[in-house]
Formats: C-alpha cells, sequence, structure tokens
C-alpha cells in the first residue's frame, strides 16, 4: 500500500489555555520595558477643528456679478429646460399624475422664467 505510516494523534488530551495579558492605557507591557530606557511622551491631543458643510461667502451682502452678456437672456438655457423636465416627469411618475413629455417641457420652462423673474 502506501510506505508512509500515518501516525496516530491522541486526541483525549487537553491543550492548556494562553492566559489573557490585561494592560491599562498608560501602562507600559512587561516586554518592554527592558527593551528601551527612554519612552517617548505621547502628544497632546488637541480638539478638532469645526467642518462646515457650507461655503462661507465673501462679503456681507456681496453681489456676484454676471457677464453682461448673460444678463440680457431671459430664455433660460435648454439644458436647465431638460433637467427640470426630467424632474417633473420623474414626479409625475411617481405619482402616477396625467402628462406627457411636451407638458413637462412646458411646465420646466414656465417654472425656470419665474424663478428668474424673482432675481
Amino acid at each position: 500500500m502506501n510506505d508512509k505510516a500515518i501516525a496516530i494523534i491522541n486526541t483525549n488530551q487537553s491543550v492548556p489555555k494562553k492566559n489573557k495579558i490585561t494592560q491599562k492605557k498608560n501602562e507600559v507591557p512587561a516586554e518592554a520595558e527592558g527593551s528601551s530606557s527612554k519612552v517617548k511622551p505621547r502628544k497632546a491631543s488637541r480638539p478638532r477643528s469645526k467642518a462646515t458643510g457650507r461655503k462661507q461667502p465673501t462679503a456681507a451682502g456681496a453681489k456676484i456679478s454676471i457677464a453682461p452678456e448673460a444678463e440680457g437672456l431671459s430664455e433660460p438655457l435648454d439644458d436647465a429646460i431638460r433637467l427640470r423636465a426630467y424632474f417633473i416627469s420623474e414626479r409625475r411618475r411617481r405619482f402616477a399624475l396625467a402628462g406627457d413629455a411636451d407638458s413637462d417641457w412646458l411646465e420646466a420652462k414656465r417654472q425656470l422664467l419665474f424663478e428668474a423673474g424673482r432675481r
């Protein structure tokens, strides 16, 4: 058969458990005590700075200027209308409201013109 002999392992013997070594936060481990004579002190933690989610305005009440060519535009761009019409159609489909793509386009254009007039 096979020339190699299989050793029988005695499974009745119990394996001794390892002792858990507990260490406090500021305590140096026992193994490290003799290895280095100098222990570096920990740096003091400094408080975190607050992260702001919004950009801060440059000046209070400062008006952002736009290009003179853009001031004369009364019609919203097709990309803006297309994006607004998309969201209108998604809302219309979610709530199963009547309408079509043309009505979504006209509603989006009306909303954008209204918002531009309020500014």
